[in-house]
């Protein structure tokens, strides 16, 4: 279990999926990242990709995302995804069963923050950024959040500014459009 650590919901518990495939960002790694992102989770629209608990997607609607779309391929996740929406009593939400990358070549819908936190195995960080930039799945002045295990190579000219923190074997980047 995991719990949500700032606003509306703090303290609230989330269910994790019962599966060694996924790994919950640990409490105190998703409190920095949403202290960095300040607060331009207010009012935004949110994609939580690879989102296994939605541990990332429930904490920005907790503090006051408009609402949030979740993305991930295993089942068990969607289950936990469901349950959680449904503890917190939340209804802005989308919560789809579906390859990441499939659902990205698709998608017509524009996000302010995108959260990208794939199992640390797989090596999709540079399509999933290519292709939310050449989609445009990232509005103007949006925010794509990447956690990796290994530090990454970022096209910084991409962006307006690239931020990097590192918290254990936790790499974050803060990719600002």
């Amino acid at each position: 279990m995991i719990r949500i650590t700032g606003g509306e919901n703090r303290s609230r518990l989330l269910e994790t999926p019962n599966t060694t495939l996924t790994k919950p960002t640990m409490d105190k790694v998703r409190a920095a990242v949403f202290n960095a992102l300040g607060d331009s989770v207010k009012f935004a629209r949110v994609l939580d990709l690879f989102a296994g608990s939605g541990s990332y997607g429930f904490e920005a609607l907790s503090r006051g995302a408009k609402e949030a779309t979740f993305i991930d391929a295993s089942y068990e996740s969607i289950k936990a995804i469901k349950k959680n929406a449904a503890n917190l009593n939340r209804e802005n939400v989308e919560i789809l069963n579906a390859d990441v990358l499939s659902f990205l070549s698709q998608n017509i819908m524009e996000f302010d923050i995108i959260f990208a936190d794939p199992p640390y195995k797989l090596d999709v960080y540079e399509a999933v950024v290519k292709t939310l930039i050449e989609r445009k799945i990232v509005n103007d002045g949006g925010i794509i959040v990447l956690e990796s295990e290994r530090e990454l190579k970022i096209d910084e000219s991409l962006f307006k500014s690239v931020r990097f923190y590192k918290y254990g074997l936790a790499k974050i980047y803060i990719l600002r459009k």
